[in-house]
């Protein structure tokens, strides 16, 4: 079960920051922007991925 929070917690991270990376660059946006947009996605994707790996986790 430790292995499926850090796995979640992984993927989640990742998702985030990559779908905020990718937002920034198609608004153009520059360092400052840039930075906390990816990490707000970045924390949101993470927790994102903690719920569900454990929501999954009960239900198995």
């Amino acid at each position: 079960m430790r292995m499926e929070k850090s796995a979640g917690l992984s993927l989640g991270f990742l998702a985030g920051t990559t779908f905020g990376s990718g937002i920034s660059f198609l608004l153009s946006w520059q360092s400052y922007d840039l930075v906390l947009l990816v990490s707000l996605c970045g924390a949101a994707g993470a927790f994102a991925g903690l719920y569900i790996s454990q929501k999954l986790a009960v239900k198995s």
